[in-house]
């Protein structure tokens, strides 16, 4: 069987992108060479690796158990580059996926300084809320992902990175303002800003404040941080949010923090797929952000 990495390399971006089209696109084929590859590919196997639906391919079973194995194989063949490379020299594509929060305002400033330390300047990055990263997490269509909610799948690997401090705001002119050492419970019949379901904030608000506050209504679903902050500043309800994310906002005196008596606080995790081959690249830029003092930005 003499299977070639154009084969592997167009049965990988057909499962990332789900279309023949899109894929050949990605690659800078042709359809008919796309298909011909996998065609070749699905004959030297006897297998068929895709089911079609609805005009979109989805990987089968044999196709599962081949997507870790060809996505390995085609990150050693490229390390194969760095035997004669630099010592110590990163190379190769880094497709990063982050939550909004770590996206916008964590990520610029962990990528300059990754790119600093390491000469490394081929990433890319993916901001969508954090069920999404998962999910392309779950198809290789991202290497790394850092995201803000829970992620409960068999096939996600899961690192706990920085903690972030949550908390509720609140229009500069708000009334709950002049109160002191405020619970949860004393936010009782309040409208709330919220984002998207499958964001890491709207999870957070579902597991730890709604079940203390009795009697609150959602008065806007969002799926914007910027809006929501802006909502609020308006006047139009509270939100809960991670402080990073609310940094210029608070500095502007657009909105201000309720002083809440208890400290909220969420953990932040890196997450890759427990069959994702980890690459010099992938371990090196790991390894950086564990070490890296988020405290910069605060």
């Amino acid at each position: 069987m003499n299977l070639s990495l154009k084969q592997l390399r167009v049965f990988v971006a057909v499962s990332q992108q789900q279309s023949i089209t899109h894929a050949a696109k990605s690659l800078f084929l042709t359809k008919a060479a796309v298909s011909m590859a996998l065609s070749e590919l699905e004959n030297q196997l006897g297998q068929r690796l895709f089911d079609r639906t609805n005009n979109r391919l989805h990987l089968n079973p044999h196709g599962q158990r081949l997507l870790p194995i060809a996505d390995e194989l085609l990150h050693r063949a490229a390390s194969i580059d760095t035997l004669f490379q630099q010592s110590g020299q990163l190379i190769g594509e880094l497709a990063i996926g982050a939550s909004e929060t770590i996206g916008n305002q964590l990520c610029p400033w962990l990528l300059a300084q990754f790119r600093q330390q390491t000469a490394h300047t081929q990433q890319t990055l993916h901001i969508s809320n954090s069920t999404t990263i998962a999910e392309m997490i779950l198809h290789y269509q991202l290497d790394i992902g850092i995201i803000e909610g829970d992620v409960n799948h068999n096939d996600i690997e899961t690192t706990p990175w920085i903690t972030d401090e949550m908390c509720i705001i609140v229009a500069a002119d708000h009334p709950l303002l002049e109160s002191t050492d405020l619970t949860l419970a004393d936010l009782t019949d309040t409208a709330w800003v919220l984002r998207e379901s499958g964001s890491g904030s709207r999870a957070f608000f579902k597991s730890h404040i709604a079940p203390l506050v009795s009697h609150w209504q959602l008065a806007y679903e969002l799926n914007s941080i910027e809006a929501q902050l802006n909502f609020v500043a308006a006047g139009l309800g509270i939100a809960c949010v991670s402080k990073f994310s609310a940094i210029h906002a608070l500095d502007n005196g657009r909105v201000r923090i309720l002083p809440l008596a208890n400290k909220l606080e969420r953990q932040y995790k890196i997450i890759m797929h427990k069959q994702k081959y980890k690459s010099e690249l992938i371990t090196a830029f790991i390894d950086f952000s564990q070490q890296w003092d988020s405290s910069v930005l605060k």
